[in-house]
């Protein structure tokens, strides 16, 4: 049986045409990952009856296809947490054969759904209180004593402001139930109520990120003028700061007013096994030879990409040990594929929030949706 290994999305072939024998494994990643995993994949054909070959694939455009491409694409893939409950239901990825050892409970909770483990978790990213070293020593230790002239944050965003609500003692779903919700409880609702009163400080950056359409071009702008101490981001903003001449600094996000942490939403991305695959077995060794943390070490080394493994060492005081303390206790986004019905509803809750709407009926309002979307599923 001969494996066509193609993948045609905008007309364009992601994969190589190449055939090759059904037991042999295709790897597809990104661009910048095919040297290191073409590495390890020389390292594993070592004494091996098949081989891994690694391509170049672009993640989203892989997934895009995959509910119709199936088998006719590659054996391991990477793909965010956040879809693993949604592409487990549908048989288009398999659960590994092993468990994974080594990593931070939020990433190991993250590549798990139904008690198996579907991913071994590569790269791990979060939001950050990052802030101006030149106008702030160190970073606060609550929000709620920061005057709002002094910072921001897009809490018109689920992913910005999910972490709000956890640190007034919210939830989404209460032990990845999807029948307990937690968005419009009294701790929720004090989340959004704290989130009005920035907007309705009367602070003129607040005031206009009310729209959230320029709500972060608002921030990062007002930021790099030097108008702001500090603000809510993530680790792909820094490099623009750094540009603009601002001295940054980087650490977890404090809690609001000290009476819950600040878990911010974080995101986990990993490899898995194509449910589809011709050689699952041998797919699901390399996993296991992915995660080691040899590897884990040696992937943070080749791509600079946080690796939420115990084992590889972050220089104190880094911007890469502030990424990792603040995954290992943040809130990794929920598996379950119900979680994706939570974006929309909350987005329009967080908008109407900011523009002085009533928060329990805007809440409210967002749950019920919530509840009818999952119960449409």
């Amino acid at each position: 049986m001969i494996k066509k290994i193609s993948l045609a999305v905008s007309t364009a072939l992601l994969l190589s045409n190449t055939a090759m024998a059904a037991e042999n494994i295709v790897v597809g990643v990104e661009k910048s990952y095919v040297p290191y995993f073409t590495e390890l994949a020389e390292q594993f054909n070592k004494g091996k009856d098949f081989k891994v070959e690694v391509a170049a694939t672009s993640m989203f455009d892989l997934l895009s296809a995959l509910p119709t491409q199936k088998g006719n694409i590659a054996d391991i893939f990477m793909i965010p947490n956040d879809r693993i409950g949604e592409l487990a239901d549908q048989h288009l990825i398999s659960s590994t054969n092993f468990t994974i050892n080594g990593f931070t409970d939020a990433a190991t909770n993250a590549a798990t759904y139904n008690g198996k483990t579907y991913m071994v978790p590569m790269s791990t990213d979060t939001t950050l209180f990052l802030y101006n070293k030149d106008m702030v020593k160190e970073a606060p230790k609550t929000l709620k004593e920061i005057p709002p002239s002094d910072w921001a944050a897009k809490f018109t965003d689920f992913y910005f402001a999910g972490g709000l609500f956890m640190t007034n003692g919210g939830y989404i779903f209460k032990d990845n139930n999807p029948q307990d919700i937690g968005l419009n409880t009294a701790d929720s609702i004090k989340a959004g109520v704290a989130a009005q009163g920035l907007y309705d400080s009367g602070v003129s950056h607040w005031t206009l990120m009310q729209d959230d359409t320029v709500a972060y071009d608002i921030m990062m702008k007002y930021f790099m003028e030097g108008k702001l101490k500090a603000i809510i981001n993530g680790p792909w903003a820094i490099a623009d700061i750094e540009k603009a001449g601002i001295n940054v600094g980087a650490a977890p996000i404090p809690s609001w007013d000290g009476s819950h942490p600040y878990k911010a939403l974080t995101g986990t991305k990993g490899m898995t096994v194509n449910g589809y695959s011709d050689n699952k077995e041998g797919a699901s060794a390399f996993l296991k030879f992915l995660a080691t943390p040899e590897n884990a070490q040696k992937w943070y080394t080749d791509t600079r990409e946080v690796s939420p493994s115990l084992s590889v060492s972050y220089k104190e005081g880094s911007l890469h040990k502030a990424i990792f303390d603040a995954t290992n206790i943040g809130q990794p986004m929920p598996s379950i594929p119900e979680f994706m019905k939570v974006w929309g509803p909350m987005k329009t809750a967080l908008a109407q929030i900011a523009q002085g709407q009533d928060v329990k009926a805007v809440l409210d309002a967002a749950v019920d949706t919530i509840e009818i979307d999952i119960e449409d599923m």
